[in-house]
């Protein structure tokens, strides 16, 4: 079919919008309405295979009756001589992610208040035990409202499979003989063929998160030869490492990923509020330091995020300023499973009741003037005790020496990138300094010699061995 083209004498095809292996998508115009709808239609001949009608079916009735801010519903679905098609809600000036994507990594906030009204959308659909199969950043449309905001929906039901107890819709299996889900955002699970469930659609927004943040895919290998999966923050050392530790956790084994998509929002969330912390310093002093109304408001919504059911959407976090250490970040550990605040973090000040009475304490009992001294006979010196020897203290290298010492060398490293960023892993033995990986990728000479030459020239005392990971910004190219 073309433009032109009548479906059911009502719908007139004016434009096509994108095409995929089972159907095409067209702008269209009711002429009952006089709206503008978009019409996805069933390739040619697959209606000959009963289990794409079963499943093309099923799509139109789930879209239907499952409703959601960040779905895009479906408001009819018929057929036309033969062709099956299904009448969604056009959304004027949407686009698939992947256009965005397409343009250069985006900034950690912004990925995560686009994925969380997917996973807002995937909440809704698991709690009717409907798993969408196919989450990706192309079966997600985006678009920029008034004042920047970015608006987010999740469409494609095509690959959506139900759950027990929920009832088959429209014949089709409880889950179809072959998945067709998208490269690079499939979980694992399924890409082997073995059982999933719901988790696997957290693992595909694992995997929009890091493709968006990184501008890489997440491979992981052939199953004679995994790869492992660098994190987020390896590759790019601006991505807060509490963002990070979401993501990895996402594209965990399934059973180490999230129970739901609510847990995931509660810890995406808990995330976001995390840079609020500078690296050294406990939550609940940067909380002190902003302010009696600030810190309140800020300890109210963390409690919000603690005491919410997974799948309710508590208000958008009002974030007060507060200073923040560039990457410096601190790690997940000051964060519950479910992305709640320890409450022992916060002082005791900050936890008393507002009603409580303001307990003023006594003043000092006056000290009494000294009275004169009693002249007694010349105390007889004590033999000293011998002095004891004690061990030698030994010393100990922290990260912090190693990541100054290393981001010191700025301008002797810049020759060796072409990037704004560089992530060196590094391995601190016996005051010596061996670089270990380079960008998330193991080191190899001679590749990288550039780099192992400016952290072989780093010295530390000797003592512990420890390795980690230091991102260091590049002081700009000069011509």
């Amino acid at each position: 079919m073309s433009a032109g083209d009548l479906l059911e004498g009502r719908y007139e095809l004016e434009a096509q919008l994108g095409a995929g292996g089972t159907a095409r998508v067209y702008r269209a115009r009711d002429l009952v309405t006089k709206a503008t709808v978009a019409i996805k239609l069933m390739e040619a001949g697959r209606e000959k295979d009963p289990e794409a009608v079963a499943y093309f079916s099923q799509e139109g009735r789930l879209a239907a009756r499952i409703r959601d801010p960040h779905l895009v519903p479906a408001l009819h679905f018929g057929v036309d001589e033969d062709r099956h098609f299904i009448v969604y809600d056009y959304l004027p000036g949407t686009s698939p992610l992947s256009e965005l994507a397409e343009k250069g990594r985006v900034a950690p906030k912004r990925v995560c208040e686009m994925v969380l009204q997917v996973l807002y959308a995937l909440d809704t659909l698991h709690r009717a035990n409907v798993v969408h199969g196919d989450v990706s950043l192309s079966n997600c449309l985006w678009r920029e409202r008034d004042g920047g905001r970015d608006e987010v929906r999740l469409c494609d039901l095509g690959c959506a499979w139900v759950r027990s107890p929920c009832i088959v819709v429209s014949g089709a299996p409880a889950e179809p003989s072959e998945h067709r889900g998208t490269a690079y955002y499939t979980a694992p699970e399924i890409e082997n063929e073995e059982a999933g469930d719901h988790r696997a659609d957290l693992w595909s927004v694992g995997a929009m998160m890091y493709a968006l943040m990184t501008m890489r895919d997440v491979d992981l290998g052939d199953p004679e030869e995994p790869l492992e999966i660098p994190p987020p923050v390896l590759l790019v050392p601006r991505i807060p490492r509490a963002i990070s530790d979401v993501v990895m956790r996402a594209l965990a084994p399934a059973e180490q990923r999230y129970l739901s998509a609510g847990d995931m929002i509660a810890a995406i969330r808990a995330a976001l509020v995390m840079p609020m912390a500078r690296r050294g310093v406990p939550l609940w002093a940067s909380i002190a330091g902003m302010g009696l109304a600030a810190g309140l408001a800020t300890f109210a919504s963390l409690a919000s995020l603690a005491d919410a059911p997974p799948g309710i959407r508590p208000p958008e976090l009002e974030t007060p300023s507060a200073p923040v250490a560039g990457s410096d970040l601190p790690a997940m550990s000051d964060v519950g499973e479910a992305g709640s605040v320890a409450v022992g973090l916060l002082p005791a000040a900050m936890m008393a009741p507002a009603d409580a009475p303001l307990v003023v304490p006594p003043p000092p009992e006056p000290t009494p003037p000294p009275s004169e001294p009693t002249p007694t006979a010349a105390p007889i010196p004590a033999k000293p005790a011998p002095a004891k020897s004690s061990p030698p203290r030994p010393v100990v290298v922290t990260w912090t020496t190693v990541e100054r010492a290393l981001k010191a060398k700025a301008a002797a490293l810049r020759p060796c990138s072409s990037d704004e960023f560089i992530a060196l892993g590094l391995r601190v033995a016996n005051g010596r300094a061996k670089l270990e990986s380079l960008d998330g990728d193991p080191a190899e000479l001679p590749r990288d010699r550039c780099a192992a030459d400016v952290v072989s020239e780093l010295r530390f005392a000797k003592g512990d061995e420890i390795t980690g990971v230091v991102g260091v910004r590049l002081p700009a190219r000069t011509e």
